[in-house]
Parts: C-alpha cells; structure tokens; sequence
C-alpha cells in the first residue's frame, strides 16, 4: 500500500485537481491551463510534469506548444488497485456490527 502514497501526494494538490478537472472537458493547451487557473507558466509547467511523470496525463508537443489530456489507463491502474486492496476485501468479509461491541446499527442511520 506504501507505494499508492506518491499517488495519493499528488492527487492532494487543488491546483492538480483542478487541471484534472479540466481535461475531464477535453485536451487543453498548457497556454489554455494558465488562462483558466490565473497561475503562471512556471507554475502550471510544473503540476503537468508532476502528473505526467505518475502517469495521469498524457502530453504532446507541436511547434512551441504542449497539449496535455488525461491518461484514463493511469487512472485505471491505481483504481484498479485501490479496489482490489480496498475495497474487495471490505466486500467479501460478512461483518455484522455487534451491539455488544458498541455498535448499534439504529442509530446510524438517524441525525440529531
């Protein structure tokens, strides 16, 4: 599991989630990216690598400028584990709350 905390590192910066956010529209020009977050060249340079690097965008380069889209098959593959490891397992155990153990389950659902 030690190995999704760089994932996790990345994904917990606003600015790359909201570059992410944007390419979920369509395929951006970097120039695009910078008009639309209000931040500078440097800055959003800097976010693409970071995601580009842990495979979560894709980018391409003509003449002077870069275009960058998600890369769903990076996405895929840490979802992919985080359900197996996760989530699988949850499901597949047949937990049932025990009120002898402090748990009681009428009082879930209920908001005071």
């Amino acid at each position: 599991m030690k190995h999704l905390l760089p994932y996790f590192k990345v994904l917990c910066e606003e600015q790359r989630l909201n570059i992410i956010e944007l390419l979920l529209e369509r395929e951006h020009c970097v120039c695009e990216l910078i008009e639309k977050l209000g931040l500078s060249q440097a800055t959003v340079s800097h976010h693409v690598k970071v995601l580009r690097e842990m495979g979560l965008i894709n980018c391409r380069y003509i003449k002077n400028s870069t275009y960058c889209s998600l890369d769903q098959g990076g996405f895929e593959k840490y979802a992919s584990y985080i359900n197996e490891r996760l989530f699988k397992p949850v499901a597949e155990t047949s937990f049932v709350p025990s009120p002898k153990a402090g748990f009681e389950t009428d009082k879930c659902s209920s908001s005071k």
